[in-house]
């Protein structure tokens, strides 16, 4: 067995996100997870990979977008649910989120259910804090950044993504979930590139209306990892390739301008990565 990256497609046609990493050991750590509709997908996998039951080491959220975090507590309303060790998450406050979402918005809801679903298992589910590292076999998680408090009312849910880093098998991956322009700012003004250098990203809000350049730039990465469906990948409303409002075309503008060749899109289905993986 060897150190393997899973980034999984979506199951319906929005964007979403669930990664697994399983270590050489057999060890299990999931990113977030993505929509409702995508649990049993991820379970499905999870099971593939574990067997008929399962053991999660670490359960990370980055946020309470529901197509990142709604998978978890879906999952464990199904009958014998895998074994998860601890889950940790850094949500701010559901007043917080419900006073700066959009009209019309009900994400802010996420949080809500998940704090009902913290409430039943406070035996594993914990708080990120900044600077927190985490070591599973060969695979090291280094905690960057955590929203601290609720100034960032600008694009509030999103802006208040976790940040961390994952090191394994001589590469670095990192994680952004779906960090905003001003959140990103605030992670560079805090955070020292060094800290920030890996070889993959973890592209901010599935590749549109994200970090800025300056972040990728800051980041250095060899390969991008795009949690993007189709349709968003090509910027497309169903009038043809940059017919709709998203950024994403600008963002892969970008990354030509970078130098940076590799692109893993979910749209293309899943994707695994045996670590190290070749970016030569």
């Amino acid at each position: 067995m060897q150190t393997t990256l899973y980034m999984l497609q979506e199951q319906r046609r929005s964007p979403m996100m669930s990664f697994i990493l399983q270590t050489k050991n057999g060890k299990i750590i999931v990113i977030d997870g993505g929509f409702r509709e995508d649990a049993q997908y991820l379970l499905d996998t999870l099971t593939q990979l574990g067997g008929p039951n399962p053991e999660i080491e670490l359960w990370l959220l980055t946020h309470p977008h529901l197509d990142h975090a709604d998978a978890l507590p879906e999952i464990f309303t199904r009958p014998n649910p895998p074994r998860v060790k601890a889950i940790y998450s850094r949500f701010l406050s559901y007043e917080f989120y419900k006073a700066n979402d959009f009209e019309g918005c009900t994400d802010a809801k996420t949080t809500r259910e998940f704090n009902e679903f913290a409430a039943e298992h406070p035996d594993i589910c914990h708080t990120f804090e900044k600077g927190q590292r985490f070591a599973v076999d060969s695979a090291v998680i280094n905690v960057l950044r955590v929203p601290e408090d609720e100034s960032l009312t600008n694009n509030a849910i999103n802006n208040s993504s976790v940040v961390f880093r994952l090191d394994t098998e001589g590469q670095r991956i990192l994680f952004v979930g779906d960090l905003g322009e001003e959140g990103g700012d605030r992670v560079l003004a805090t955070v020292p590139r060094e800290e920030l250098r890996a070889d993959f990203i973890q592209m901010a809000h599935h590749g549109e209306n994200g970090v800025k350049k300056s972040f990728y730039e800051a980041v250095g990465p060899r390969a991008c990892l795009w949690t993007t469906p189709g349709w968003l990948w090509d910027n497309d409303k169903g009038e043809g390739q940059g017919s709709g409002p998203w950024r994403t075309l600008e963002v892969r503008g970008w990354m030509e301008e970078l130098g940076i060749g590799l692109h893993f899109v979910t749209k293309d289905g899943d994707h695994k990565f045996v670590l190290p993986y070749p970016l030569d």
